[in-house]
């Protein structure tokens, strides 16, 4: 894993959604998760799948949707977003 980032897997796959074709993995950078916009979807992610998740962190948005809200972000330069086209 890339030092400074955190594993992120998004979409609704693991939410009764479309199964785990249906989630992207992200490598987002450490810093963007202060961001009030990253605190948003971490809450989502804690109201739908409670605070004890295990393993790779998941929020269960769209991937587009993920990506829209961190390239807004202003201090997050796009090309630190990452993300594996395979689980």
């Amino acid at each position: 894993m890339k030092a400074g980032y955190v594993p992120v897997l998004v979409g609704k796959g693991s939410c009764g959604g479309g199964g785990a074709a249906a989630m992207r993995r992200f490598l987002v950078p450490v810093g963007l998760l202060n961001d009030p916009c990253m605190e948003a979807l971490l809450e989502l992610a804690a109201d739908e799948m409670g605070y004890g998740q295990e393993g790779v962190l998941s929020i269960p948005c769209d991937a587009d949707f993920f990506r829209r809200v961190v390239t807004a972000i202003p201090s997050a330069n796009k090309a630190n977003l990452i993300c594996s086209p395979n689980l």
